[in-house]
């Protein structure tokens, strides 16, 4: 009986990911926490929970975490993306970025993970926003319609799953370049990273959030 017991422990043990990362609770993203935009330095580094879901909040944290790291190559800064290890994913990428005044430049972004759908290579920090937006289940609205285009919208809040983001800015894709909905939400820090896969019905979500 002794070893029918070890067993059961054995295998339950077997089924849970060994990701230290994964929050115990609801998260309240620290406006601090996320990739310095307005002015990153080489070491700096930051970590994304990702998760999954369809727009009835099937949410769940993936146990995938993202680093994301600033490097200096030949005096230019570059985000150097990968999984940590304990994470089901093996990816590493690169993409120069450069800091301006008001204004971050990252004009080869398509390889980067949370990146690759904003058709602008501007992320704007001193520009007013353009909208006040809305939330609508898993979506952000521009008055009733879906925030897509080169606009910055203002969010007041935006609650999904298990997580909540505040007072923050918003920038989204371009219509009609991936069949997808997306949003960034910053203010000097890259905070979080929501991805609706418009073609799918099921699990159409992919999201990051900024833990540290």
């Amino acid at each position: 009986m002794r070893h029918y017991y070890t067993l059961i422990i054995f295998v339950s043990i077997a089924f849970i990911r060994c990701d230290d990362d994964l929050p115990s609770s609801f998260i309240q993203v620290n406006s601090n926490s996320g990739i310095n935009l307005r002015n990153p330095q080489p070491g700096d580094q930051s970590k994304y929970l990702m998760y999954e879901s369809s727009c009835s909040e099937n949410f769940q944290f993936t146990g995938d975490t993202l680093l994301v790291e600033v490097v200096s190559k030949d005096d230019t800064l570059y985000l150097k993306e990968s999984y940590t290890s304990g994470s089901s994913r093996e990816r590493t990428t690169e993409h120069a970025i450069f800091p301006e005044n008001g204004y971050v430049l990252v004009p080869q972004r398509f390889n980067s993970e949370f990146l690759f759908f904003y058709g602008n290579d501007t992320i704007f920090l001193d520009r007013p926003a353009d909208v006040q937006l809305i939330q609508s289940g898993c979506q952000l609205l521009e008055n009733s319609d879906p925030f897509i285009g080169e606009s910055i919208g203002s969010i007041d809040e935006f609650q999904f799953g298990l997580y909540r983001v505040n007072d923050k800015k918003s920038i989204s894709c371009v219509p009609g370049f991936f069949d997808i909905d997306a949003y960034i939400f910053y203010a000097d820090h890259m905070n979080a990273i929501h991805i609706i896969r418009t073609g799918l019905e099921e699990n159409n979500i992919v999201g990051f959030v900024a833990i540290e």
